[in-house]
């Protein structure tokens, strides 16, 4: 991909409506799949029931098209966590086997509780990072503080209502490595600061 800063490599799209980023990362991987991007990773689709206060939630692999399930069924009065890490898992490592050097950019859909505990996406970061191939991820502001940590300076931080509600021009904007949209929780050189990658 043009403009890509070895420095900066992780970019990481903040936000606080859930469904609002989900469809929002669902249109822009859209358009960069159709724009010939060779893309890994995992965007979250979430499948709202009638019956059920809990969305049954499912990653779609960016590189193979397969759809993995990664919810549990808790009844329908469940309001805890219904997140399956077993399955969540599988998920990763079919996906980090699609990524490769040839890879164009590593999208993922979240850094959520799991991935602030230790766990979830955080390899497949890693395994991106070692291949030279920048990273697209969600950050719920709630989990922005465990992000910076896990970050270091290695991600800028664009809050999701700074991006152009065109959805071609916020692609742009992205991937102009350049371009960085500051909020009131980042340095002055567009970089999120925090300690060293775990």
């Amino acid at each position: 991909m043009q403009g890509v800063r070895a420095d900066c490599p992780i970019t990481a799209i903040v936000y606080s409506n859930g469904a609002e980023f989900e469809a929002f990362l669902q249109e822009i991987t859209t358009i960069m799949a159709e724009r010939g991007v060779r893309l890994a990773g995992l965007v979250q689709l979430s499948e709202k029931k009638p019956d059920r206060v809990k969305c049954d939630m499912h990653l779609r692999d960016l590189a193979s098209g397969e759809l993995h399930s990664i919810s549990d069924d808790r009844g329908p009065h469940s309001r805890g966590c219904v997140l399956n890490t077993d399955r969540l898992l599988r998920a990763c490592e079919a996906a980090g086997t699609e990524l490769s050097g040839k890879t164009d950019l590593l999208v993922l859909c979240k850094f959520g509780k799991t991935e602030v505990e230790g766990g979830g996406f955080r390899a497949l970061i890693a395994k991106a990072l070692e291949l030279s191939v920048p990273v697209l991820i969600g950050v719920p502001a709630i989990n922005l503080a465990p992000f910076r940590e896990f970050a270091a300076d290695l991600a800028r931080q664009i809050e999701l209502p700074r991006l152009p509600s065109d959805r071609f021009a916020a692609l742009d904007r992205l991937l102009d490595r350049s371009v960085t949209a500051r909020g009131p929780y980042q340095s002055q050189d567009g970089r999120i600061a925090g300690a060293e990658v775990a």
